[in-house]
């Protein structure tokens, strides 16, 4: 498991936030932040700090194991020109072995490259509230195919309609939305940890400038979600988006809001201190999400939302 995502699971094992976590070993909450999220890395010292305050050993943090280590010392002359001899009678053998076993090789890369190169996988989510209680299921599948790879989340939907048995995903999702609204609940999916339709975000007319704008969120369900301060920019390049370099450290000014269903915030942001004022160009401001419920979608999931825009 990345460092990351173990600072994460044992700081909520403890019952920490980001910011009592960053009080305790004097570092701020997005500092926090960037290493679960795998951006930065603590120090030494500050691994040691969080080792006493997470109460875990760093070697646990790290994930070092150290094991079959074998310590040799050949000293004697006469046993090294043994091996030696032994070497050169075998290498004639050794040589073909290898060769042989490099020509399997690159016929078996060709072979498993050639059967998945068609495969494209899709990550898509279930978030239902239904008696009172939310639930959500997670599923990665062949897009080609609707096949599941990997499935996770909690076992509410999975024990009571026997989705073991399904091989299809899309079938699996039609079996839980059909339930839920068999029986007076709601679902809402989620394709690729894309929330649009979920939250809205956008930028408010005339206020994006080079260095910020002010942001519009907006929640079309009453689902408990948590809007933190982490987001970043990514600028369209090349057919693609690429995460914008940060040319110092520091927070932005983007606290978490609990908002109600249909409400609209108005959060004005500053990101000159991270990337100062931005080329002309279109890019994409996106936005750290996730749901804030007893039983997540799956443990420790990270979800987004994001709004395009251009600066001229």
């Amino acid at each position: 498991m990345e460092l990351g995502k173990k600072i994460l699971e044992y700081r909520k094992k403890n019952g920490l936030s980001q910011e009592e976590l960053g009080e305790k070993i004097n570092v701020t909450r997005q500092t926090i932040s960037n290493w679960e999220l795998g951006e930065t890395s603590p120090n030494i010292e500050q691994l040691k700090m969080l080792s006493k305050e997470l109460n875990v050993s760093i070697d646990e943090l790290l994930d070092n194991e150290i094991e079959n280590v074998l310590v040799e010392k050949v000293s004697n002359t006469e046993r090294l020109a043994g091996l030696i001899l032994k070497i050169i009678k075998i290498f004639l053998t050794i040589l073909g072995i290898l060769f042989l076993l490099s020509i399997i090789g690159v016929v078996s890369f060709k072979f498993i490259k050639k059967s998945n190169i068609n495969i494209t996988k899709v990550e898509e989510s279930i978030h239902c509230e239904i008696y009172g209680e939310e639930h959500g299921y997670n599923i990665v599948y062949d897009e080609l195919t609707g096949v599941s790879i990997e499935e996770g989340g909690d076992t509410y939907f999975y024990d009571i309609l026997d989705l073991g048995k399904y091989t299809d995903a899309h079938q699996k999702f039609n079996i839980i939305n059909d339930y839920v609204k068999k029986n007076g609940g709601t679902c809402e999916t989620i394709k690729d940890k894309d929330l649009s339709g979920i939250i809205d975000i956008s930028i408010k007319e005339g206020t994006l400038t080079k260095t910020g704008a002010t942001i519009l969120l907006k929640k079309n369900v009453d689902y408990n979600i948590s809007y933190g301060e982490d987001f970043w920019i990514e600028k369209y390049e090349n057919s693609i988006y690429t995460k914008l370099d940060t040319i110092r450290e520091c927070a932005f000014n983007m606290p978490a809001y609990g908002l109600r269903m249909g409400e609209t915030r108005e959060l004005k942001q500053d990101w000159s201190c991270m990337y100062g004022h931005l080329d002309k160009g279109i890019y994409r401001l996106v936005k750290y999400i996730d749901f804030d419920s007893d039983i997540p979608i799956t443990p420790d999931d990270v979800f987004y939302a994001w709004v395009e825009f251009e600066i001229e």
